[in-house]
């Protein structure tokens, strides 16, 4: 391999944190599995080269991303939420473009441009393009919480890249506290942001229980091995267990990639983080190293397709390797 190829991938690795993952994980995958990834279950109302928004309930919307053709400008998923007096924005895409387009969206469908605007954590697809909810008369109030802020600021190499656009997005923030629940109030509707950890330090869950609907962020990929690079996994387990307990048959949730998830897809997602715990468990009490226990692992045949590249199966059994330490 020659070394600009060799360096282009270090940085993948190193700079785009869950870019790289779901690149090099549908690059292993059958043509077949990438086209299903994103299949929808609900009506779609807007389609872009890079992106869809799904009905999901009265005033709520879904951005489904679809990276794989070639256009990343959201690459993340997620989402509208409109009450009588405000409209809430989830996630601020891995470009400018991304959270323009959604914003523009939900001028389009609700009559107002965002009120409120929150990222479910501080990855760079995730919170790049939040600044260009700003390119408005309407600042919107961004809700996050504090690690989010300081690692969307602090140039830790799965974060943003600092700019002066993105520091003042970032100067006035509602801030999330960690230890409990926050509302945001939208009139006719509430939605409940609540802080947990697992994916990241930083992540916050966005609730509108009235609609029976939940933006998980990374915490929930649907079809695609999930990404562990700052996984706590004991925590992840614990949050995706709850969140399956959760998710019932009328109830649905927007995952950080992947098409909308019901309670099948949910509890199919539980089972791949079980059946990767168990072989990491197994791994480690045998005295073998993360790279043979991920060179062995294979994900159940009941469980589905899922697109599992090398790289993010050995990722995954170093978070188990230094917890189980």
């Amino acid at each position: 391999m020659d070394s600009s190829r060799t360096s282009r991938r270090a940085f993948l690795l190193s700079a785009s944190g869950c870019v790289a993952h779901v690149l090099f994980s549908a690059a292993c995958a059958p043509r077949s599995t990438r086209a299903r990834w994103t299949a929808p279950i609900n009506p779609t109302v807007r389609t872009a080269p890079f992106a869809r928004l799904d009905a999901i309930g009265a005033g709520a919307w879904a951005l489904v991303s679809t990276p794989l053709g070639g256009d990343r400008t959201t690459f993340a998923n997620g989402g509208i939420i409109a009450g009588r007096t405000g409209v809430v924005v989830v996630e601020g895409f891995y470009r400018d473009a991304g959270a323009a387009w959604l914003a523009q969206q939900a001028r389009e469908l609700t009559g107002r441009w965002p009120t409120h605007v929150v990222l479910t954590h501080y990855h760079v697809d995730h919170a790049s393009g939040v600044s260009a909810y700003a390119d408005n008369a309407v600042r919107p109030q961004l809700h996050v919480t504090a690690p989010t802020r300081a690692a969307a600021l602090g140039g830790t190499p799965v974060a943003p890249t600092r700019s002066e656009a993105l520091t003042r997005a970032f100067a006035d923030v509602v801030l999330t506290r960690t230890d409990r629940e926050s509302r945001i109030d939208l009139g006719d509707r509430v939605v409940t942001l609540e802080p947990v950890h697992g994916h990241t330090n930083s992540d916050l869950i966005v609730h509108d229980q009235d609609a029976a609907i939940t933006f998980s962020g990374d915490l929930v990929w649907n079809g695609m091995f999930p990404n562990y690079v700052d996984a706590q996994p004991v925590a992840l387990h614990a949050q995706v267990d709850r969140l399956v307990s959760m998710v019932s048959k009328r109830q649905l949730l927007v995952p950080g990639h992947g098409a909308v998830a019901d309670a099948d897809a949910m509890r199919r997602y539980r089972g791949l983080l079980e059946s990767l715990e168990q072989a990491a468990r197994a791994g480690f009490s045998a005295g073998r190293s993360p790279q043979e226990a991920a060179a062995s692992y294979v994900v159940p045949a009941a469980l589905g397709e899922w697109m599992a590249g090398k790289p993010a199966v050995e990722r995954a059994m170093q978070a188990w390797w230094r917890a189980l330490r």
